[in-house]
């Protein structure tokens, strides 16, 4: 029973092993076949754009547009910024009226029942001794 058991084991990991290295090669053999499926969508710029490695056109295309984005950038100012009257009020920046009190807990005291060994285990308890029995030696529970 065991070794069919074993035996059933081994041949699913084995089937396991064979599907997962089919799938991998599905996988790896449909890179272009996805390239190829996108060129017929509406999606084609797009998804070409994400396979393709960028080319040297594209390069020069995509640091001019950068540049003049930069340019355009560097272009936008925010105004300067100015004094207004509430930033010179103490009300918003005097002192505040939260008042940090600490407090320190009680000392720690012994007490009678901290002394009383009844309440805690003394460590010495013996453990009951183990016996054998029958259904251990049974023949019915353990097949040899």
């Amino acid at each position: 029973m065991k070794t069919k058991n074993n035996v059933q084991k081994t041949i699913l990991r084995m089937v396991a092993v064979i599907v997962s290295f089919v799938l991998i090669s599905f996988t790896v053999s449909a890179h272009d076949f996805w390239k190829r499926l996108l060129t017929n969508s509406s999606f084609n710029e797009i998804a070409l754009a994400m396979v393709e490695a960028p080319t040297e056109t594209n390069d020069a295309i995509n640091s001019s547009a950068g540049n003049s984005l930069f340019y355009i950038l560097n272009e936008v100012n925010d105004p300067a910024l100015e004094l207004e009257n509430w930033m010179t009020v103490e009300y918003y920046f005097g002192n505040t009226s939260i008042q940090i009190i600490e407090e320190n807990d009680e000392q720690l005291e012994l007490e009678d029942w901290m002394f009383n060994a009844d309440l805690f285990g003394s460590g010495m308890e013996a453990e009951l001794s183990l016996e054998l029995e029958d259904w251990m030696t049974s023949n019915k529970y353990w097949k040899s």
